[in-house]
């Protein structure tokens, strides 16, 4: 009788969703990825952002400027921003932002960036002046989480509707543009 249903014992099957895939994304550059559903296109992204589920198999591999997920660490660099945009609407851009920073440790760790200080002297190096001011306050300074806010809400265009709420369907608040720019500000940390 199950045969004629089809019904069958639960066995899992290898689906390989991504096959033979390459390509380059250049720095600075804004890339359009399209494809029909269930082609691969959010594997592909979360594989690129070091956050493939371990559910999932990979073999392959991917290289940053030449180096191995074992060398670089991509989710300080790199991002998945889900479509999903869950926010609480009572509270602000800026509170949201830091409620974020304040939940998933603000600031990139002290040990760290003085091994990249010395890395980038071995090298010759020379940073972005603004760039390693930012880091140093970023790592040292008492208030953390509030210099990486401001960073934050600053670059992502956040800084004129940083104290509105961020709404929701009973709450009039920032438009959806804004909204999806501070979703991706909440996945912007370390």
């Amino acid at each position: 009788m199950a045969n004629s249903l089809h019904i069958t014992p639960n066995r899992k099957q290898k689906i390989s969703v991504l096959h033979n895939v390459s390509g380059t994304i250049k720095p600075h550059r804004m890339t359009l990825l399209l494809g029909p559903p269930g082609a691969g296109k959010t594997t592909l992204l979360l594989a690129l952002a070091g956050t493939l589920p371990s559910s999932l198999e990979m073999s392959g591999k991917i290289t940053y400027n030449g180096h191995t997920m074992d060398e670089f660490v991509p989710r300080r660099s790199a991002a998945y921003v889900s479509q999903n945009d869950l926010h609480i609407g009572e509270l602000t851009v800026r509170e949201t932002v830091n409620f974020s920073a304040k939940c998933q440790g603000s600031g990139h760790r002290f040990d760290l960036l003085m091994e990249l200080s010395r890395r980038e002297k071995e090298a010759n190096i020379k940073p972005d002046p603004e760039i390693d001011v930012y880091l140093k306050a970023a790592a040292t300074g008492e208030q953390k989480a509030e210099v990486v806010t401001n960073h934050i809400l600053k670059i992502l265009g956040l800084d004129m509707c940083a104290d509105t709420i961020v709404g929701n369907n009973m709450l009039r608040g920032i438009s959806g543009g804004q909204k999806k720019r501070v979703t991706t500000g909440n996945s912007s940390r370390e």
